[in-house]
């Protein structure tokens, strides 16, 4: 009995969950900065959807002009 917890089971699912943890901290620390190559293609979709955003926000604010 470690610690009050006398059943391995939850031993084991804790520390599953410590090490999970640790492992997505790594992954997320190697992971960081890495950028992934964009297409052109993606490029304009981004800016069309951009484009289509800022006309609705002007559509609901009645058109910035008051």
């Amino acid at each position: 009995m470690v610690l009050g917890i006398p059943d391995p089971s939850i031993w084991i699912a804790y520390l599953l969950l410590i090490g999970l943890t640790l492992l997505c901290v790594v992954y997320g620390i190697i992971n960081w900065n890495k950028e992934g190559d964009i297409s052109d293609e993606e490029v304009k979709e981004e800016k069309q959807w951009n484009k289509e955003e800022i006309e609705i926000e002007e559509e609901v604010s009645g058109g910035g002009d008051k």
